[in-house]
């Protein structure tokens, strides 16, 4: 039942990244990090089917890969919803950029997986005891410092309510994994939300 809940939910995510990527540059980029989350749900929705071995243990080590390059992405993509100024957006980049390197350096080198059962899934996780994926939880608490400046500024809040579900969601995660996937698709339906609120981008000025 979790499995196929999760194959919804993947689903989910790439409707909505269809949907979004109609909505300039900050639609596209969103649409990018959609499909990069929708593999995610994708792959342990898939988990007990594919079965235990190597073929899923190497889309699990895309997992991890994913995670590293796409989750820093949600800051440009919350410049580009904002349609913060050049410099706000550069140090977006910046920013994001930097953590893909503190993630890479943190999370991929020496990953050894090891299967986990869960209610009727099935992934790889981390053996490592206590890892902690820093770049990520940075990355989280950095947009939602933006998505609380924006909820206060211009009273758009669904990328503040994005992270806040991320954040009580992957603290949950350790006791049911899939809660993490489900903050991750609400996490992305808040930018979609807020592109809607900001309006059309077509009418917004260079």
């Amino acid at each position: 039942m979790i499995s196929a809940a999760l194959a919804l939910l993947a689903l989910l995510q790439l409707l909505t990244a269809a949907l979004a990527r109609h909505r300039g540059r900050a639609g596209r980029l969103t649409a990018i990090l959609g499909c990069a989350l929708a593999y995610d749900s994708a792959v342990v929705a898939a988990g007990a089917l594919v079965g235990e071995g190597p073929a899923l243990e190497a889309l699990s080590v895309g997992r991890f890969v994913v995670h590293v390059l796409a989750t820093p992405l949600v800051l440009p993509c919350a410049a580009l919803t904002l349609r913060a100024g050049r410099t706000a957006l550069l140090g977006a980049w910046t920013i994001a950029g930097a953590l893909v390197v503190l993630g890479a350096v943190t999370t991929l080198p020496g990953l050894h997986l090891r299967p986990r059962a869960w209610a009727d899934t099935l992934r790889y996780a981390d053996a490592a005891p206590g890892a902690f994926p820093v770049a990520a939880v940075l990355a989280i608490v950095v947009l939602l410092l933006v998505g609380l400046t924006a909820w206060i500024q211009r009273s758009t809040p669904w990328i503040a309510l994005g992270a806040l579900a991320v954040l009580a969601a992957s603290a949950a995660a350790p006791v049911a994994p899939p809660l993490g996937n489900l903050g991750e698709a609400l996490m992305l339906a808040g930018f979609v939300a807020a592109m809607r609120h900001q309006g059309d981008p077509a009418l917004a000025r260079p």
